[in-house]
């Protein structure tokens, strides 16, 4: 009798037991809520006015924060299923460039061997200038190197057309002294400083189209490098840094205040009249269509007189010449969102603006685009933001 009891005591006592662990199993296991962040949101730190004096710039617009729809409605022409029509909103002003990073700026903040110098052709009327200065030098000292390549074919550099210039210029010079002591001249000075203005022309063109095959690591680099430079300079403020727009900022800029296709005129009409893009089929344009047109060719920001109109912010060329790669891998968009950055990881990176290559429809304010970060084309740049770090 006592070994009874004894047994089913200790047989109840290993039940409670077990139901003990079960009851701890069941309540660890139970999901707890996290307030975890991985990228805590800091607050706007105050810039000084003198701070703020460094970012009064004739090259960047201040954007103010606000709230704004970003994506499209389903009825937007060329409208893509991955534009969800959603609320964001902007909490820090921030600067945007003006105009897309151009072949000068990168290569007066890059070592040698990371300058971009690709070959091109060059102009008829540049062309005639070429040939007649070399018969100018041919007759009277050794001819320099530069003035043997062939006009007619794809030699010529941004660095060789320098170096060109150069002899242009001492040239003229020459040209002048003897004009001066009523010496035959085999091209009179006033035709050849009207030839070496066109020249100058032609390279400043040249050198102010924005950069491509840029990579997006490329892209972020020559903004850290950007950034170093100015805090050793201190003109930007030492809170801030050069950086690449997120997907967010570049729409709310790109739209500038209006909800249509685009942030340019009453933000309804796009075609290669108002930007830089194939605007060759009637079919791809947006809004009224007065005639086709399609350069297929970048143009340069030349800023007395740019060749496309501003938004109604003034940036210039965020629809078409471009791609311009943004800070955000791609994704869905949430539902709604403040500030957003993109997911912390993923394989392709957000393209935005289209380029002259493409459509009316694929270059609207809402159209997305993404490549694997290491992609370098034709049609691929970036533009610059001045903003504090993400």
């Amino acid at each position: 009798m006592t070994r009874f009891f004894s047994d089913h005591h200790l047989l109840f006592s290993a039940v409670a037991c077990l139901f003990a662990l079960g009851a701890c199993v069941e309540k660890e296991e139970q999901p707890t809520k996290s307030n975890y962040v991985p990228f805590p949101p800091t607050a706007t730190p105050e810039l000084s006015p003198k701070d703020l004096k460094l970012l009064q710039r004739d090259d960047f617009v201040r954007i103010e924060p606000g709230v704004f729809q970003m994506g499209s409605p389903d009825e937007e022409e060329g409208r893509l299923t991955d534009e969800k029509d959603h609320t964001v909103t902007i909490s820090s002003p921030y600067y945007i460039a003006k105009y897309e990073v151009t072949i000068d700026l990168w290569n007066r903040f890059l070592p040698t061997v990371l300058k971009k110098d690709e070959k091109f052709y060059l102009t008829d009327e540049i062309k005639r200038s070429f040939i007649r200065l070399r018969d100018v030098e041919e007759g009277s000292r050794p001819l320099p190197w530069i003035l043997k390549l062939d006009p007619g074919k794809r030699e010529f550099t941004i660095r060789i057309l320098e170096q060109i210039l150069v002899v242009f210029e001492k040239s003229l010079a020459l040209q002048k002294a003897a004009s001066a002591k009523k010496k035959k001249v085999s091209w009179s000075p006033e035709e050849m400083e009207e030839a070496l203005k066109q020249f100058k022309k032609f390279l400043h063109r040249r050198k102010n189209l924005p950069i491509t095959f840029v990579s997006y690591p490329q892209a972020k680099s020559f903004c850290w490098r950007m950034t170093e430079r100015a805090w050793r300079e201190s003109s930007i403020p030492r809170e801030m840094v050069y950086r690449m727009p997120t997907e967010a900022e570049w729409e709310y800029a790109c739209r500038a205040g209006l909800r249509g296709v685009t942030g340019l005129e009453d933000g309804n009409q796009l075609s290669g009249i108002n930007a830089n893009l194939d605007g060759s089929q009637k079919e791809g344009i947006i809004g009224k269509v007065q005639y086709l047109i399609a350069k297929k060719k970048l143009v340069h920001a030349n800023r007395e007189k740019m060749i496309y109109p501003a938004n109604a912010w003034g940036i210039y060329d965020m629809h078409g010449n471009v791609f311009e790669w943004c800070q955000d891998y791609y994704a869905s968009y949430p539902d709604q969102a403040t500030d957003p950055s993109g997911p912390i990881r993923g394989k392709e990176r957000v393209r935005r603006g289209g380029s002259f290559l493409r459509s009316a429809h694929q270059s609207r304010s809402a159209a997305r685009h993404s490549v694997e970060p290491s992609w370098r084309g034709s049609e691929t740049g970036f533009r610059l933001v001045i903003g504090f770090p993400l």
